[in-house]
């Protein structure tokens, strides 16, 4: 003999998990952690110094000046011929000034990882940690 009503059980708890369905999103963050950085000749990516005196290394080596260094990081499409300008398709995000033409930083351990939480919610954050978010299916 079969209880009343368990019959139904089966359609009743499909119906709960078909209106329970959510849609979802793809999201999610692109981190880059910098731990070093050498710039030997204290030049910019043109090649001139970094004090804007309009020398280069090439006709003479730079200056004194020290740079001002921050980094700059843009996510695109694959591409054969790696070039600096055009549009970064999938975000981008850069650094404070870090530092001079040669800079350690040191290790985040776990202090950087409750960094790394606050700077997705835009609060303080690790210098050296370039956070990209993105919502799209990543390719």
């Amino acid at each position: 003999m079969r209880a009343r009503g368990w019959g139904r059980l089966p359609r009743r708890l499909l119906l709960l998990l078909v209106l329970c369905v959510q849609a979802t999103r793809p999201m999610g963050y692109f981190e880059l952690q910098l731990s070093a950085l050498r710039n030997v000749n204290g030049e910019l990516l043109s090649g001139a110094c970094c004090d804007g005196d309009g020398r280069t290394t090439r006709a003479g080596g730079c200056g004194r000046d020290e740079c001002d260094t921050y980094v700059r990081v843009c996510l695109k499409e694959y591409q054969a011929k790696v070039t600096p300008t055009g549009p970064c398709s999938y975000g981008y995000g850069a650094t404070p000034v870090l530092g001079s033409n040669s800079f350690y930083l040191p290790p985040a351990g776990a202090a950087g990882d409750r960094a790394r939480a606050r700077s997705r919610t835009g609060g303080h954050q690790d210098p050296g940690l370039v956070v990209i978010p993105f919502q799209f299916a990543w390719p």
